[in-house]
């Protein structure tokens, strides 16, 4: 009977026993996965330390030791030498407009005439005044002979003499009046011409036939075009390279329009005083303009040659990295990686920067240097020389590749 009462008890408990085993072991093959899972973090930490350590692709150059031209640069405003408003000296009427707009003009050349009848009827009246001195003058000086005859002879006395005299002196100085304002009717009348001052340039004509001038009016602006100047400034720290240079023959200067044309010249003023806010000084050079590829109010880039820089170290200077507080590039080392090396840079002449803090012959990275990190691998694209020009590099199996970007030494496949 105890048998059969406990019989059933016992297979359920045994039945709960295999059950709550199964769970386990369910349980337990679910928990593996989740290992996995929790490992592959790691994992994944070592593909990205991979990705990390993977070489950057990059050019390089090297640096060089050697002479370079002193050629300062500035934004210049190209002005006339000679520039005037062509104004009358009297107050008339326009008569004749003897040139056209825009035209080359002569020295002396006539450009415009005025009414002169009343100027030439002033000197017709001053011209026959003095005729009419020179006939008193005449009078009066055989006055004075016949007086001497007589005082010789003790006909006249002696002050009939002297007034004799006086008559002369009076007649004389009526003569010479008389022919000063002959000469000042004469040149109010040459006021009735107006000529070119200089060869130059005509603008634009502001009168026409028939207007009424002042000595206030401008009538037309004359600018000579050859020789023509050039007007820029340079910083205060160049001033003694300028006047070092200037010490020893005339300083060389080249300007450039912004259609890439050229015309050679030299410096002919350097101001007196420095722009005490600006820290520049104004500087002005002579151009040969013949061929008029420059003209008055244009912007050109002008180029001073003072000197030559002796034994520099020079790089592109687009290998130059800006810091938050220094410049620097990256020194290629032996292994591959790279390494900063402070510089500071002293000038930039054409795309070169002359730096120091670093030797000639060193190998830096040119392009592709704002994804490195000091001790950085790398692997370079196509090595460029100091000039830019890039050279094929080795592929890994020896052979010559072409450059990068291009499709030489690639498996089509």
């Amino acid at each position: 009977m105890l048998k059969k009462r406990f019989a059933p008890l016992l297979l359920t408990a045994l039945l709960t026993a295999a059950c709550s085993n199964q769970q386990d072991d369910s349980a337990g093959t679910k928990d593996a996965p989740g290992k996995s899972a929790a490992a592959s973090p790691a994992s994944g930490q070592g593909a990205s330390g991979g990705n990390r350590n993977k070489p950057q692709m990059v050019t390089t150059t090297q640096t060089t030791l050697r002479n370079l031209p002193l050629v300062l640069s500035a934004q210049g405003n190209v002005l006339s030498l000679d520039e005037v408003d062509v104004r009358a000296q009297k107050t008339g009427t326009v008569a004749q407009v003897q040139f056209s707009e825009g035209q080359e003009v002569r020295r002396g050349q006539v450009l415009f005439s005025l009414d002169d009848r009343e100027d030439a009827a002033a000197v017709k009246r001053a011209e026959a005044a003095v005729v009419g001195a020179r006939a008193q003058l005449d009078i009066a000086e055989r006055d004075l002979k016949r007086a001497q005859d007589l005082s010789a002879q003790n006909f006249v006395s002696s002050s009939a003499l002297d007034t004799a005299r006086n008559k002369v002196d009076s007649a004389r100085a009526g003569m010479q009046e008389n022919q000063a304002a002959l000469e000042q009717a004469k040149v109010a009348l040459t006021y009735s011409v107006i000529r070119a001052p200089f060869d130059g340039r005509a603008g634009r004509i502001d009168v026409r036939v028939g207007s009424l001038v002042t000595t206030t009016t401008p009538m037309v602006k004359v600018s000579r075009m050859h020789p023509i100047g050039v007007s820029f400034t340079l910083p205060e720290r160049d001033l003694p390279m300028l006047l070092a240079s200037q010490r020893e023959k005339p300083v060389r200067v080249e300007v450039e329009t912004g259609d890439g044309r050229k015309a050679p010249g030299e410096v002919s003023f350097i101001d007196s005083t420095v722009d005490r806010v600006a820290g520049t000084i104004a500087i002005k050079a002579r151009i040969d303009n013949n061929s008029r590829n420059l003209w008055p109010g244009q912007y050109v880039t002008t180029r001073v040659t003072v000197g030559e820089l002796k034994d520099v170290v020079v790089l592109p200077a687009q290998a130059i990295v800006n810091g938050p507080t220094h410049r620097f590039v990256y020194v290629v080392k032996d292994d591959a990686t790279v390494t900063p090396q402070n510089v500071e840079l002293q000038r930039i002449v054409d795309g070169q920067a002359v730096v120091t803090g670093i030797g000639g012959g060193v190998k830096i990275v040119l392009e592709g240097g704002q994804n490195l990190r000091p001790g950085g691998r790398i692997e370079e694209a196509a090595p460029l020389a100091a000039n830019g020009e890039s050279a094929p590099r080795k592929r890994r199996d020896g052979k010559k590749g072409g450059n990068a970007g291009s499709g030489e030494g690639k498996n089509p496949t």
